[in-house]
């Protein structure tokens, strides 16, 4: 019986919409924006938390880590391996960036260098091939992506040879499409064997025996009826066996929480904050649409009074009617969430696609799955019953007598209808301030002073490695390389250091002045002529010079920040400093440099030296170019003359600094970039509902304008008296929403820079913005209004 009754309400509701397709779509598009929207951020709070890798039994999975920090050393990782009872296998890997060199071609990529039991942990089946069985042997596993974007898919795969750093592999493996390793966003692209990776590197083999050096990630596979919390516990048993050294680093609990979205926990820690912006601005964009749509079914409940009178007065109760009512909007937010999943898809391409294309690539891993198919549905199911009782309950209120009289829809309903409009224009305002303060951000930034020049850059980010080039034959090159770029047309002059700025610091160490305290610093590596390239000025000695060699005593250039915190107010040029923090290395410093940035523009001036390139070579190596008109003009010629030189030389990246520079906040451009998304579509939704409601106003209030214009009224009296009726109401929205914006962007403090949460001029030009779109909104009701035929509206109702 229920059932026919909601089969019949089903088909009645479905006539009712079909009946009004301006209505019905006004509502559908506005729901699929609303819910589309949340569907999107949910699946950007998927990837970064809650999603759980692409393995099987992936709840058994879970990271080590103490505090915010995932790295322990090697020696620690063999004890827990091998000591516990909680886990089926516990595997180490190690995330790095590398290079997959195949047929000729160069890529940089992300690597993970990984334990022999990785695939014991996993237990993710392989497209192709067969994971490696120790760490021993020269093979390597490449990803699905990999192998279709540079292998063109090749089922013959397997067997051949490619090479990462120095080091030549043969391919035994290809994964599946969804497995693209556990460091997300930064999918990775080449599995090889941790101990055999580590070979050519002393320094790292060196951290792989050292308890006291935190380098590679644990994962492990819990045991079938083990809890996270058990696995702890016998992790902490194992770790108060170890005991020393490294007291104070095991005083922090050693935790193990189920993997997923982003494993490194300090990568989540970053992106939480993203994250949480997001999914406020999209629960208000998900109210301002809910308040549209709820003025749109307030009005049509208006229109329908009549029928719901009649129905009434046929008998039907007042619980029968509003099912009717629920019904319908139950199909309305039905094919909303519809509409909101299509349109989530659709984002989840477009805000990948917003992030820049470097040579190590950022994928943020959305993709719809059941998940958020079942959010999108309840969230569906949580906007039906906002949109649906309240409408409903009032729309059935009405006395069915003076409805049945022709008598004037009452007033009630309007004033609800002004309260959402209040809302709306204020949860606006909130929306683009915060779109305008990230704005501002990005202006900021790009005014910022780098402190090296940019203009007429270019940069080539290039490797070279044995058995081609040797500890001593490859800064040989790299010197005739930055030689011959000099003598090219066009060029002006050239250098090289070890990575460019706004990258990442090459590391951090322990120096001192003697016996003073010690500092921690950060460094890098340049050559001779990098400093006079970049245009950073020399406040005092000297720059590098070719009598610097490998075989002279060291010497470093400090900046100004670190001279003045060893030597306040004296001169430091000539003065030792003791690098290291356990083996002491001295050092003499030849020059002082003025602060530039190292890590980001935002940064504020920290302690650094730079170590000379001959003395610390590695094979990496990024030339820097100074151009003397179009740096794009010159870029080919310099690829050219690089490979001239030697065909084994690597080119990972090859462009201006400019666009370095620019690429280097894009984070913050790509937060902007959807604040500004959202907050133009909240302004959309905003203006279009003060149209909805002064126009519904002018018609309340046609007899009233009908009368006025009799008596002499102008048509600018009414058109001022319809646009004031608007313009009020935006305005308290505006006064509320400055004291909510007030209130809350100062929680986005840390997301900004050059800018102060309560900037004045964001706050006074958004107000002014909306008010004009107010304005504008309310006009075309207004001037429809100011056209009323006095006879006409005084014969209305």
């Amino acid at each position: 019986m229920w059932l026919e009754a909601l089969l019949q309400d089903l088909r009645y509701g479905l006539r009712q919409l079909r009946r009004n397709p301006g209505f019905s779509i006004a509502v559908i598009v506005t729901l699929a924006f609303g819910i589309g929207v949340n569907t999107s951020v949910f699946s950007f709070l998927d990837a970064v938390a809650l999603r759980p890798l692409a393995v099987p039994s992936a709840d058994r999975i879970v990271v080590i880590h103490r505090g915010d920090s995932t790295r322990f050393s090697y020696p620690d990782y063999i004890d827990y391996r091998d000591r516990n009872q909680a886990f089926t296998a516990l595997a180490a890997t190690f995330p790095t960036e590398a290079t997959l060199d195949f047929d000729g071609q160069s890529d940089a990529i992300t690597a993970e260098a990984v334990s022999a039991n990785y695939e014991a942990v996993m237990r993710t089946p392989l497209l192709l091939g067969h994971w490696f069985t120790g760490e021993d042997e020269p093979e390597a596993i490449l990803s699905y992506r990999a192998w279709v974007t540079r292998f063109h898919a090749d089922p013959k795969v397997l067997g051949k040879q490619v090479r990462s750093i120095s080091e030549w592999y043969t391919v035994v493996g290809v994964t599946q499409p969804n497995f693209t390793g556990v460091f997300a966003p930064r999918p990775t692209d080449l599995w090889v064997p941790l101990r055999f990776w580590a070979k050519p590197f002393p320094g790292i083999v060196q951290r792989l025996h050292d308890r006291t050096n935190a380098t590679v990630m644990i994962f492990g596979r819990m045991r079938n009826g083990v809890s996270p919390a058990q696995a702890t516990a016998n992790l902490k048993a194992i770790d108060t066996q170890i005991g020393e050294p490294n007291s104070e680093v095991r005083s922090t609990p050693l935790v193990a929480t189920i993997a997923r979205g982003a494993s490194d926990i300090g990568t989540r820690d970053q992106l939480m904050p993203i994250v949480g912006l997001f999914a406020a601005v999209a629960v208000l964009v998900l109210l301002i649409a809910c308040a549209n749509v709820g003025n749109l079914i307030l009005a049509r409940g208006s229109a329908r009074q009549r029928e719901l009178a009649i129905r009434a007065a046929l008998g039907a109760s007042r619980i029968r009617v509003i099912r009717q009512l629920m019904t319908e909007i139950f199909l309305l937010a039905l094919m909303g969430g519809m509409g909101g999943l299509t349109l989530g898809a659709w984002t989840d391409g477009f805000l990948n696609s917003l992030t820049p294309a470097m040579p190590i690539r950022v994928s943020l891993r959305l993709s719809m799955d059941i998940r958020i198919v079942i959010f999108t549905l309840l969230l569906t199911l949580l906007t039906m019953l906002l949109l649906g009782v309240l409408p409903a309950w009032h729309s059935t209120r009405t006395d069915a007598y003076p409805t049945l009289k022709g008598e004037a829809a009452p007033q009630r309903q309007f004033r609800l209808r002004q309260l959402a409009l209040v809302g709306q224009v204020a949860i606006s305002l909130l929306l683009l301030v915060c779109a305008g303060l990230f704005l501002r951000s990005i202006i900021g930034l790009h005014g910022v002073n780098p402190g090296f020049a940019v203009k007429d850059r270019v940069y080539a980010w290039t490797f070279i490695s044995p058995p081609e080039f040797t500890r001593k034959t490859g800064p040989q090159f790299y010197r005739e390389a930055v030689e011959n770029l000099r003598n090219l047309t066009g060029v002006r002059n050239a250098g090289l250091t070890h990575f460019l700025p706004l990258v990442f610091d090459e590391g951090s160490d322990c120096v001192s002045s003697g016996d003073d305290p010690v500092l921690d610093v950060t460094h890098g590596t340049i050559g001779t002529g990098y400093l006079e390239t970049m245009k950073i000025p020399l406040l005092d000695g000297r720059d590098f010079s070719t009598a610097d060699g490998s075989g002279s005593r060291a010497v470093v250039i400090v900046n100004e920040t670190l001279a003045q915190r060893l030597w306040p107010h004296q001169n430091a040029v000539g003065r030792n400093i003791l690098i290291g923090c356990k083996k002491r290395e001295k050092a003499e410093v030849i020059g002082v440099t003025r602060d530039s940035k190292v890590v980001s523009l935002s940064e504020a001036p920290h302690p650094y030296f730079y170590r000379l390139f001959s003395q610390n070579y590695t094979g990496l190596a990024t030339l820097v170019i100074q151009t003397d008109g179009d740096p794009h003009g010159v870029m080919p010629v310099v690829r050219q003359k690089l490979l001239e030189m030697s065909k084994s030389v690597r080119i990972y990246a090859l462009d201006t600094v400019a666009n370095h520079v620019n690429e280097s906040y894009w984070q913050t451009r790509w937060v902007s970039t959807l604040l500004v998304i959202f907050g133009l579509l909240a302004l959309g939704l905003a203006a279009i509902g003060l149209h909805g409601v002064i126009a519904y106003w002018a018609i309340l209030r046609t007899h009233e304008i009908g009368i006025r214009v009799a008596l002499g009224a102008e048509k600018r009296d009414v058109l001022k008296m319809v646009v004031g009726q608007g313009l009020k109401l935006a305005l308290i929205g505006v006064a509320i929403g400055i004291a909510g914006a007030l209130a809350l962007t100062r929680f986005l403090a840390s997301l900004l820079y050059g800018v102060k949460p309560t900037d004045p001029l964001t706050f006074i030009a958004v107000s002014l913005i909306l008010i004009g779109v107010a304005l504008a909104a309310c006009f075309v009701p207004a001037r429809r209004a100011a056209r009323v035929d006095p006879m006409v509206a005084l014969r209305y109702e």
